[in-house]
């Protein structure tokens, strides 16, 4: 079994002093930070990714060519929003204009940058498929909001799509790192996997360590319905406390058919 590479995930900059030669992701809502941090992790540690929160729109945030050798993911974040009012007609959703962002591909395409959307907000869906269409690494951010009917729909544009276009997650990490009858938490994608990533913060024990790994085994002992669910094995109980879970469950049966799929008619079509 190949183990995968412990990640800790930390806010505070500060916090490098206790870590060496490891592997850091820092969140952080500060786009003015963006060099400080990248320069403070590589004294002694190994940047993963700086995951930067934002409330605007993409196309309003100011990006800089010079961070093109700084990997950064950007999430979105506005909220329960659902629906676009009061914004220009070419705006979708949290993309922003999308004039705007013809603009600045020029820049985006030199940056080692990936967009998350939020999966509520139902413009979102269109506007990661514009992101992807253009080059850009996207992703839609699942959670019990999101439109289930939809989801599905973005399965088929980001996996089966016979035109050229930039990956979307979880859909791609899910096709990359699937294998039959085995488990693949697609939210390794959204740094949400505690396998392998671990939030470090100045209370971090080891104790606290061995807590967050493993946690979807409770649903077994518990008797959830959710471990008897065909799609356990990308969502591990993701939306449990949902009491209406047929969206769910039709959304990540469908996923797991389309990669395997996809995945076993190619290998038998070499044979």
């Amino acid at each position: 079994m190949i183990m995968m590479e412990q990640i800790y995930i930390i806010q505070d900059i500060s916090l490098l002093e206790q870590l060496q030669n490891k592997t850091i992701v820092v969140e952080t809502d500060d786009i003015s930070k963006i060099e400080e941090i990248n320069n403070a992790v590589c004294v002694h540690n190994r940047l993963f990714c700086i995951k930067l929160y934002v409330k605007q729109n993409i196309t309003s945030l100011s990006l800089k060519e010079e961070w093109k050798n700084i990997p950064l993911v950007v999430y979105v974040v506005r909220g329960e929003r659902c629906e676009v009012k009061g914004e220009r007609y070419e705006d979708c959703g949290d993309l922003g204009n999308v004039r705007d962002l013809v603009g600045m591909l020029p820049v985006l395409r030199k940056l080692n940058v990936k967009f998350f959307l939020d999966g509520a907000v139902a413009q979102n869906y269109e506007a990661v498929q514009i992101l992807s269409s253009l080059g850009i690494y996207s992703g839609i951010v699942i959670n019990e909001k999101a439109d289930w009917e939809k989801l599905t729909d973005l399965i088929y544009y980001a996996l089966c799509g016979r035109v050229a276009h930039a990956p979307i997650e979880p859909f791609q990490y899910v096709y990359d790192m699937y294998e039959r009858n085995k488990l693949v938490d697609y939210g390794t994608a959204f740094f949400e996997n505690s396998e392998r990533y671990l939030k470090f913060n100045t209370e971090f024990t080891e104790k606290h360590r061995v807590s967050q790994r493993n946690s979807w085994q409770r649903f077994f002992y518990e008797g959830s319905e959710c471990a008897a669910c065909e799609g356990w094995r990308i969502c591990m109980g993701k939306y449990a406390e949902m009491k209406d879970k047929n969206g769910c469950r039709d959304f990540t049966v469908e996923w797991l058919n389309v990669v395997d799929n996809m995945k076993f008619r190619r290998v038998k079509s070499k044979e």
